[in-house]
């Protein structure tokens, strides 16, 4: 069974004020407030939130676009297209200081390019910069999760997907991004409603 990596909701609502894409550099994970839990109970249970790093992949002011298809794990989202890329942090990804402590950012980075490596092929990754975080408690997946926004420049525009789940669409600007006529998930069109 999978064990996922989560934060106490309340925890959340203390200290992130309002819902959407929450542009800060602060962190606010506590980490006497981390708890590691199987995915089936946290999936439906509403006292915690998963944590998600979610990657916006750009390149020259361009951002992937891919959809979701039928086979991925997360029926409530199949068929929905996304700029994110991600999941969740398993156990496995934990990452830890030299004096045995939780290296939470290093944690967040391990998923993420575990994720990425698993679900797509991309030339290389110039640089990464932390956007902020999501918050949507306006359906049953968002009450449960957290995303945390990074931005990672890749050398290329080349993307493949790895994976049946994922059919990668293209690369897009933020006006044509706005202007696609697709369903966009919850968190993809909140982050592209407050990109200037």
């Amino acid at each position: 069974m999978q064990h996922i990596i989560c934060i106490s909701n309340q925890l959340v609502t203390e200290t992130l004020s309002g819902e959407g894409f929450i542009k800060t550099n602060d962190n606010i994970f506590d980490l006497n407030q981390l708890w590691i839990g199987p995915r089936p109970h946290l999936e439906e249970d509403e006292n915690f939130k998963q944590i998600i790093p979610y990657v916006i992949l750009a390149h020259q002011g361009k951002i992937a676009v891919y959809q979701r298809t039928k086979k991925g794990g997360e029926s409530r989202l199949h068929h929905s297209h996304s700029i994110g890329f991600g999941g969740h942090m398993d156990a496995f990804d934990l990452a830890y200081d030299p004096d045995g402590s939780i290296n939470l950012d290093q944690t967040i980075e391990t998923s993420a390019q575990r994720e990425i490596d698993e679900e797509l092929v991309v030339s290389g990754i110039s640089s990464k910069t932390k956007l902020g975080y999501i918050i949507d408690n306006s359906n049953p997946v968002g009450r449960v999760h957290i995303g945390v926004v990074e931005r990672w420049e890749l050398t290329s525009d080349q993307i493949k997907s790895n994976e049946d789940e994922i059919k990668v669409v293209g690369m897009y600007d933020i006006e044509e991004l706005k202007q696609l006529d697709v369903k966009m998930e919850n968190w993809s069109e909140h982050i592209i409603n407050g990109l200037p």
